[in-house]
């Protein structure tokens, strides 16, 4: 169990997050290249569709989970849209609040979440880090950002061997508003590209 101001919300969570990979049938496969697969499927009542990202790449497993987890400047670097991607404040060694916010883009302003970001160790090979949403945090800058529905954000990380790693993402976020389908899933699809960046970081670390 957990142990710090968040642990309901955590520990709340983790079946649910965790049980995404327990998800085997109806997915569709978008995207493919060697490293990643892109698929979506729906999720229970949700409108926008849950997305997931896996593959085995050629990164160290520890340097991916120390990445996902603590270098935020690098993950909004490698994602386009990105306009901010803080540490609100650090809860202890394996749990921080961030905030993450999009550039508004033709007639969609801009969207952000809050969300408490943990970090758990499944076995010697497995990391789990889960980006849970909250209302709201007294470090928060003011903002006219849309308050988006994040209701995943995970990242499982699997130790093939020194130098290789096994990684499934899942990712649903309402954005809220009215937003066309369409510019929803052109949206997921960058990410797909995010994720290839952030594989060449990893490596570089």
């Amino acid at each position: 169990m957990i142990g710090n101001k968040y642990s309901n919300i955590i520990n709340s969570k983790f079946n649910e997050n965790i049980a995404l990979r327990d998800i085997k049938t109806n997915w569709k496969q978008l995207k493919h290249t060697d490293n990643i697969t892109m698929s979506s499927t729906v999720y229970h009542n949700y409108e926008i569709k849950l997305c997931k990202f896996e593959g085995t790449a050629p990164m160290n497993f520890e340097k991916a989970a120390k990445f996902y987890f603590e270098n935020l400047d690098a993950q909004k670097h490698n994602r386009e849209m990105c306009d901010e991607y803080l540490k609100l404040e650090a809860i202890d060694q394996d749990t921080i609040v961030t905030l993450f916010k999009t550039k508004s883009k033709f007639v969609v302003s801009s969207r952000q979440t809050l969300c408490v970001q943990h970090i758990r160790r499944l076995s010697q090979d497995e990391i789990l880090i889960t980006r849970d949403q909250i209302d709201g945090h007294q470090n928060a800058p003011k903002s006219d950002a849309v308050k988006a529905d994040a209701k995943f954000g995970v990242i499982y990380l699997k130790r093939i061997n020194e130098n290789s790693t096994y990684f499934e993402i899942y990712q649903l976020v309402d954005p809220k508003g009215s937003i066309p389908v369409s510019f929803i899933n052109s949206m997921q699809e960058k990410q797909f590209d995010a994720i290839q960046k952030d594989i060449q970081s990893i490596q570089k670390m």
